[in-house]
């Protein structure tokens, strides 16, 4: 079985309590569980989640960990304030971190000025090996979404942690189900269509915190954590 989890954005304690009852399944040792990404931002425990991450990676080494666009944008701002980096980043890269949950992600490490050096060297490690793409047993996992066929991409950042409509207005064949997050849905409940499913169900808006349990031809059911 496979099992998909949505964004998680500093949530910790909807973290906790999605990780309990997926334990509880009971989970077999070869069950994988895969995040799709945007660990960091919005919440108000980045640190602490980051924390439980890095346990649950050494505590089962198969959990896949997608990067998704708030991580990237946390390293990005990171490389262009280091002195000792160096970066092509433009200033509105910043400001958009800022303004959508970068200053609760600082807060989390001590909101100063140089707050990227209180980040433990274990939680930037761990975003740099977060992947970008993840295949199997007909499921493609992704942030964001896929590039339609035929459809061009002009802006430099990668699609898959920023395409939104000309995705999910897509009725393609990707060559597998896709799963999932970056994309809120409104009523909390995951989205369901023949080529997608989204889990992100806004759980940092109070909305609930989604797992997908996934057989190779079906959904076995949602749990979710408010």
């Amino acid at each position: 079985m496979l099992v998909a989890i949505g964004d998680v954005h500093g949530q910790v304690w909807k973290l906790r309590d999605l990780l309990q009852q997926i334990h509880e399944l009971p989970l077999a040792e070869d069950d994988r569980i895969v995040f799709v990404g945007d660990y960091v931002d919005r919440g108000p425990e980045v640190a602490l989640t980051l924390d439980l991450l890095i346990q649950l990676r050494d505590q089962r080494p198969n959990t896949i960990f997608l990067r998704g666009n708030h991580d990237q944008s946390m390293m990005d701002v990171r490389d262009l304030l280091d002195p000792g980096r160096e970066t092509e980043l433009r200033f509105d890269d910043v400001s958009w971190w800022f303004q959508y949950g970068g200053r609760q992600t600082m807060a989390s490490y001590g909101g100063e000025n140089d707050w990227y050096r209180q980040v433990p060297p274990t939680h930037w490690q761990f975003l740099e090996t977060t992947g970008m793409e993840h295949r199997e047993s007909g499921y493609i996992f992704v942030h964001a979404g896929l590039l339609p066929k035929g459809m061009r991409w002009f802006d430099a950042a990668d699609p898959r942690l920023w395409i939104r409509e000309a995705f999910l207005e897509s009725d393609d064949d990707f060559g597998g189900t896709v799963v999932f997050g970056h994309t809120p849905t409104r009523d909390g409940e995951p989205l369901v269509q023949p080529n997608k499913i989204g889990i992100d169900t806004g759980a940092a808006y109070g909305g609930p915190l989604t797992a997908a349990l996934l057989e190779p031809d079906h959904i076995v059911r949602f749990l979710r954590a408010d």
